[in-house]
């Protein structure tokens, strides 16, 4: 026999709790939370800093994209007009490169030529124009810086490479400086797409404008700064920052992964957020003192020890409170549910170690007893209710056919005294076999094509020589559970109003096939048309009630199979044909006799 303890109250339970909280220091929860807090600080303080690094660089990236889709009219011209003439001449160097220089301002960077500072061609000889008059002859080239940008950007021939001004092939003379200083380089091959005929190198010299009108008036906090390195690590862009003249910071700087993206803490003093682009390679980098992060932080420690002393009075007396509280309530409820839930129910004795949730459960466990008892109940008579209105439907089509049957036999009772009426005895005999064991549920459908030809035997004599059926059963559908004398009113129907009238009489093909999970009855006769207008409103319940058979068959099906099956009559050449489709499945349990 098992023993229980005496069940303990909960408002002694949650006096108890509240107060053994008290024991735990509120140093050390202060300090767990500080610390957590602190965590989450510098995370979200890293994400913020990645976040404006990519949003600057997808800033900067835009700006690239812009001069290179300025540039895409040169791929797709076939003759570009500064190169229709030779070059032999200085006459013809001249006009050509007035042709260029046109060509530039006027077609490709209109809106962009505050940013440029000149623009240069040079065609596969070495033969340059440019927009800046002082360079119109290859020998005022950097021959090394031209290598090396012609070797890069065979490579990849196809999109717009970047370099940095110390490896621009063209440099502004001495004497010549200006307030407008070089910046970085585009450089794109240019290619005819129709003979991959190289036409030269497009070179995009930009001014020191185009990167500071992007990148000037970015912040990173109060102390930090900017730098846009090229991937040889040579510097593009920098803020005026002394924090970028720190050794430490140069050296962590240069050391950073080539490709890629990503946010690196440095000696615990600085942190460093990365970029690489993918259109330019040039790596964006944010650099940001630690305790310029982090000094919010530390008064929010200060708030957190305050709280923490004053939390801990408020405590004890909010515990005291909240037990009382909360436990008012659970003990009225439990109170009235040992009330009102005392019958004559099995329950299960489950004994909680809290006296007035152990009520709770038990009463409980003693509602969904209840409430399973009841769908049982609630499940079986719903079962009954639907055997009986099947069984119901079943016998409506009996006394019917009953009679027309024995009208049958007494007149050729009458007129014939032999072995036809044997036949049509036989006939009827298995004809009332089966029928009179149709109040099972389910029976197959070779059992029901069975009774079909045992019926159409029958009406054969009835009819005499005005009645042909064909009966064909696929071997695979012979299996298929089916409703008993689901058919035979759709074929009664078939007799009685479609081939009956016919002077000549007709025929009636039945056929069962299996389609994949489906089995298909169709019922032809080559009787008068129907009214499908007529046949829908019978169907639909919407005609008046004299039209048992098709009816009853639709109910049937629907009722068997759900309400997504039933059946489907059409005007078809020749007469009228009836499809049913049910589910295939064979029969469970005892086989049907």
């Amino acid at each position: 026999m098992l023993s229980y303890s005496k069940p303990i109250s909960i408002r002694t339970l949650l006096l108890t709790i509240f107060l053994l909280l008290m024991i735990f220091p509120m140093v050390v929860i202060t300090f767990v939370t500080y610390k957590k807090e602190n965590q989450i600080f510098q995370n979200q303080v890293s994400q913020f800093l990645a976040q404006t690094v990519q949003q600057t660089g997808k800033a900067l990236d835009a700006n690239l994209t812009e001069i290179d889709r300025l540039t895409w009219s040169l791929l797709y011209q076939r003759h570009l007009d500064f190169l229709d003439s030779p070059l032999n001449t200085p006459y013809q160097l001249q006009e050509a490169n007035r042709k260029f220089q046109q060509t530039v301002f006027f077609d490709l960077f209109r809106g962009r030529l505050d940013h440029i500072r000149a623009v240069y061609f040079v065609t596969p000889d070495k033969i340059v124009l440019s927009t800046d008059n002082t360079y119109q002859w290859a020998k005022q080239m950097n021959e090394e810086n031209y290598r090396d940008i012609i070797a890069t950007v065979d490579n990849k021939p196809l999109k717009m490479h970047w370099f940095s001004e110390s490896r621009s092939a063209f440099r502004q003379p001495v004497g010549f400086e200006t307030s407008v200083r070089d910046s970085v380089v585009a450089v794109r091959k240019l290619i005819d797409s129709n003979f991959s005929e190289l036409r030269g190198h497009l070179l995009v010299q930009l001014n020191d404008r185009f990167l500071a009108d992007s990148l000037a008036n970015v912040r990173i906090g109060s102390t930090g700064a900017l730098l846009v390195t090229d991937s040889e690590g040579e510097v593009v862009y920098r803020q005026e920052a002394a924090l970028l003249q720190n050794v430490a910071i140069s050296n962590a700087v240069k050391s950073l992964p080539a490709q890629g993206s990503g946010t690196v803490k440095l000696e615990g003093k600085w942190l460093l957020s990365y970029a690489t682009s993918d259109i330019s390679g040039w790596k964006m980098t944010a650099v940001v003192p630690m305790d310029e992060l982090l000094g919010a932080n530390q008064k929010i420690l200060q708030y957190l020890l305050i709280m923490a002393m004053l939390g801990t009075v408020i405590f004890v007396v909010i515990s005291i409170l909240m037990a009382n509280a909360v436990s008012k309530p659970v003990i009225q409820l439990a109170r009235l549910m040992s009330y009102t839930s005392i019958d004559h129910l099995h329950v299960r004795e489950i004994q909680g170690s809290v006296h007035e949730i152990g009520i709770l459960q038990r009463n409980f466990n003693r509602l969904m007893d209840r409430i399973q008892q009841l769908m049982q109940e609630n499940e079986r008579k719903e079962k009954e209710k639907r055997e009986a209105l099947l069984q119901t439907l079943q016998m409506q089509i009996h006394p019917h056919f009953l009679y027309n049957t024995l009208d049958t036999i007494y007149w050729m009772s009458k007129k014939h005294q032999a072995e036809p009426i044997s036949k049509l005895v036989a006939a009827l005999g298995k004809f009332f076999r089966f029928t009179l064991n149709a109040g099972q549920e389910w029976t197959t459908v070779e059992k029901e094509f069975g009774h079909l030809e045992n019926y159409l035997l029958i009406q054969s004599f009835r009819y005499r020589d005005r009645v042909r059926y064909h009966i064909d059963l696929e071997p695979r559908a012979k299996d298929a559970a089916v409703i008993p004398l689901l058919l035979q009113p759709l074929v009664e129907n078939s007799l009685e109003h479609g081939i009956s009238n016919l002077p000549g009489g007709g025929e009636v093909r039945i056929d069962a096939r299996r389609i994949g999970e489906q089995v298909v009855i169709r019922i032809f006769n080559s009787g008068n048309p129907v009214d499908l207008v007529r046949v829908e409103q019978v169907l639909q319940g919407d005609a008046p009630r004299d039209h048992v058979g098709l009816r009853n068959v639709q109910n049937r099906i629907q009722m068997a199979f759900g309400s997504e099956h039933g059946l489907v009559v059409e005007q078809v050449e020749g007469g009228t044909l009836v499809t049913v489709t049910i589910p295939f499945s064979r029969i469970t349990g005892s086989e049907n006799e």
